[in-house]
């Protein structure tokens, strides 16, 4: 993305007067293959026979070819002058819709983002936003699509002026990009090894860019295929990077970045085009008009080397010179490379793959390290080596997850496709072990706190509620997250954990091991509670014995199967989402926001007796509030019994999320606020994970600003939080009231009082803060509406659920986590 201070500077006019620069050369070069033609002629008085007429037919066949040049040039000019129009139109447009913005005294930042919370309302400010973003897109596509066309002319152009004066037509010059990728290949090497900067500034201008533009991206990230790449493209491409080589790739990579650290502005743009190129070459989704698709045999067969091979495995690893560093510094420098191209860019799925697999085998060498060797890497690593492998792997791994389709399979082992063959330098051909592999990444310590490791998870709660083999997938994947994480198998001695008992490994439950994992890396416990929230319906219930696949009843006769998940498998990855500050947000967010569409649902479709409609299609609310309580509670527990810190200040966060949560969900519902989301109740839980998973937790507070806490702090126990449980559904009841056009303006109390719903601000008031009359006159609201006795009812089974699963024993949730009791 150009930011917009660059834009601003752009002076797109002087590319126009290049074009006409560039037509008055044209006419110069037509003048010329004129005047020799004239002269040609004149010659005629001197100069007969056989040899002036050899003579004359060359020159005569150059001046055609010439011509057929000078349109090459003419539609250059042409394509200059439309392009550059077109994106002048876009730039203004764009700056116009930022100029608005600040005219309301809004700042719009170098990203194009809106900034100055407080100097307008939210919903003006979005509403820019969205103004600014229609703008840009379109704006940015024009950019690139000018910037594909302009080169690809002048490739055009350099192929016959390459062929002019040779025994070719001119006009064979679309077939020419091939011969100047191998030479410009070759070329690049020697330039990189011999440090010619001159050369390889000329390589670089030659170069074709972008490969996609941002509309393609867009497409590719949407899994559909893009088949519009240009075949002069692809040509020079597969072969420049054969010619290059892996050493001409990184040493072309490694200049650029020295240029880049050295102040110059256009080098991190060629390395950002190098990267997307790479990406987009070997991406089997991405093709030509006429079939050609992109390969990982695109890539020079020693790059495919370095990428599938692993460096221990490597015939050169252990003889003394070194080479084992060398090929992990290859690594870190392919990886740094990659992790330059645009987010939106996915890579092939084999090249996904093998990163994937690549980021794994780094991560296992370094876990050996820490294991075997207290944490000192091998003689001949230079100091910083650990942490540069591990952002090498965690990069790898980001790219690699881009890919739906590679996070299916590198979390499941299924649908993988063949491993390349690697050739002799390497002594194993390792076959993948998706168990070995999930516990590596999730387990290791990763410097992003597993952000891309939770990559591999993402896709499940984004896919679930797709048709066909998206969703059935998803669902498979979904169903399958309980024998990953926490698996049952014997009960080891001393059990004392709920029924089935956990799988044991090495003395310590899986399950434990999860835990553990998911608090050194939080960004785990935030996809995993994404996951839940989107996903109620496949738990809610709480009939399951087991966790199963189950025929999806809303797809009559189709195969497409929906996961259903025990309530003990259910509980313990709520409890695995419970372990971060975001996850425990995002699962009340999800819960509420659930919750408030159902009872909404029951207000608009149950008629006269709404309590009857949850009755049969919702009843289990209650049960869902306490089972989340019971979660967030027992992982808050968990982690003070290993911290040995005071409990009662980390539980009391108990109360500020849920409260957190409510005016978040509160706040989007009342803003009307439009979110692209799965589900029609998923919508704000989708929009809370992006802000969490991109920005963090911090973040997401910010963004949305909650109200402080309104009840005070009190410590958590059972009957606290089934009184605010039940508080809180009269809350929600009064909102989607009030959005159905049902809610009165105010109730009566028995001594005819009036009792106000909405405060000063047209929201629903703090109903914890009511009086004991003011409540009696709310409950009469309710059961006018048809829901007498439904908040009694709701607090009962809350209470309950906290009685069968709220731990308030650290021993007890000790053995609830490792399945020993002491």
């Amino acid at each position: 993305m150009h930011k917009r201070s660059a834009v601003e500077k752009w002076d797109l006019e002087a590319v126009k007067t290049w074009a006409g620069q560039v037509a008055a050369a044209r006419g110069a070069l037509v003048v010329c293959a004129d005047t020799t033609m004239t002269h040609m002629r004149d010659m005629q008085a001197s100069w007969s026979g056989a040899a002036y007429l050899a003579a004359y037919d060359r020159v005569a066949d150059d001046r055609v070819q010439v011509e057929k040049l000078a349109l090459e040039v003419d539609e250059l000019v042409t394509v200059l002058n439309d392009e550059v129009n077109n994106v002048i139109s876009h730039r203004t447009t764009l700056l116009g819709k930022v100029a608005d913005a600040q005219a309301l005294g809004m700042t719009v930042d170098d990203v194009w983002k809106v900034m100055d919370y407080d100097n307008v309302e939210a919903d003006v400010r979005r509403d820019h936003q969205t103004l600014i973003n229609n703008a840009l897109y379109p704006f940015e596509d024009a950019v690139t699509k000018a910037v594909q066309a302009i080169t690809g002319q002048a490739t055009e152009i350099r192929s016959a002026g390459d062929l002019l004066g040779s025994s070719l037509d001119v006009s064979a010059a679309d077939t020419q990009a091939g011969r100047f990728g191998k030479d410009d290949g070759a070329e690049l090497a020697e330039a990189v090894k011999n440090h010619d900067k001159a050369k390889i500034d000329e390589i670089l201008a030659q170069m074709p860019q972008p490969a996609l533009t941002q509309f393609e991206v867009d497409q590719l990230a949407a899994g559909n295929e893009v088949n519009t790449l240009p075949q002069s493209t692809q040509d020079y491409y597969k072969s420049f990077f054969q010619s290059a080589g892996k050493d001409g790739i990184l040493g072309l990579n490694e200049q650029l970045l020295a240029r880049e650290n050295a102040g110059d502005t256009t080098a991190a743009g060629q390395r950002n085009n190098l990267a997307n190129t790479i990406l987009a070459m070997t991406n089997e989704k991405v093709g030509t008009s006429n079939g050609s698709k992109g390969s990982y045999a695109n890539l020079p067969p020693d790059m495919q080397n370095l990428i599938s091979g692993r460096a221990e495995d490597f015939t050169g690893a252990y003889n003394g010179d070194n080479q084992l560093v060398g090929r992990y510094q290859e690594l870190g420098q392919f990886s740094e490379l990659l992790g330059q191209s645009d987010q939106g860019m996915q890579p092939g799925k084999q090249l996904g793959v093998e990163l994937g697999r690549q980021s794994e085998s780094m991560m296992s060498y370094l876990n050996n390290v820490d294991k075997n060797m207290s944490g000192q890497m091998p003689p001949g690593f230079p100091d910083g080596s650990k942490d540069e492998m591990k952002e090498g792997a965690q990069r790898f791994l980001d790219v690699a997850t881009r890919n739906d389709d590679v996070s299916y399979s590198l979390l499941t082992g299924n649908d993988l496709p063949a491993t390349p063959d690697i050739g002799s330098e390497y002594k194993n051909d390792r076959p993948f072990d998706a168990e070995e592999f999930r516990n590596t990444v999730f387990r290791s310590n990763w410097p992003d706190d597993g952000q891309a490791a939770s990559g591999l998870l993402d896709w499940i709660a984004e896919d679930t509620k797709k048709p066909g083999e998206e969703g059935l997938r998803a669902n498979e994947a979904l169903a399958a997250l309980p024998d990953y994480f926490a698996p049952t198998g014997d009960a080891p001695d001393g059990s004392a954990s709920e029924r089935p008992e956990l799988k044991d490994e090495d003395g310590k439950t899986v399950f434990n091991r999860s835990v553990d994992a998911f608090n050194t890396n939080p960004k785990l416990a935030d996809s995993r509670a994404h996951i839940m929230g989107n996903n109620i319906d496949s738990y809610i219930s709480g009939h399951a014995e087991e966790t199963k696949l189950v025929d999806d009843p809303s797809v009559p006769g189709v195969n497409n199967r929906l996961a259903e998940l025990s309530e003990t498998d259910a509980n313990r990855l709520l409890f695995l989402a419970g372990q971060s500050d975001g996850g425990r947000l995002m699962l009340e967010v999800s819960r509420q926001e659930y919750e408030a569409n159902m009872i909404g649902r029951a207000l608009t479709e149950g008629g006269s007796n709404p309590s009857e409609w949850l009755q049969n299609n919702a009843p289990k609310l209650a049960e869902l509030d306490g089972r989340y309580t019971n979660a967030i509670n027992n992982a808050l527990t968990w982690q003070d019994e290993q911290n040995a810190q005071t409990s009662f200040d980390e539980k009391t966060k108990t109360f500020e999320n849920r409260q957190q949560a409510a005016d978040i969900v509160k706040s989007l519902t009342l803003d009307n606020l439009e979110i692209p989301g799965k589900s029609p109740a998923g919508v704000i839980g989708n929009e809370v994970f992006g802000v969490i998973k991109d920005e963090g937790y911090n973040a997401a507070m910010e963004k949305w600003n909650p109200e402080p806490e309104k009840e005070g702090i009190v410590p958590p126990n059972r009957e606290a939080l089934t009184t605010r449980s039940e508080n809180e559904v009269r809350s929600v009841i009064l909102q989607e009231m009030m959005k159905d056009g049902t809610l009165p303006a105010y109730g009566v109390d028995a001594n005819g009082n009036r009792i106000d719903y909405l405060d000063s601000n047209g929201r629903i008031v703090d109903i914890g803060g009511m009086s004991g009359a003011a409540v009696t006159a709310l409950n009469n609201t309710l059961a006018d509406r048809g829901l007498a006795g439904y908040v009694t009812e709701y607090g009962r089974s809350h209470s309950n659920e906290l009685n069968s699963g709220l731990i308030s024993d650290p021993a007890k949730v000790k053995a609830y986590v490792t399945g020993k009791a002491g």
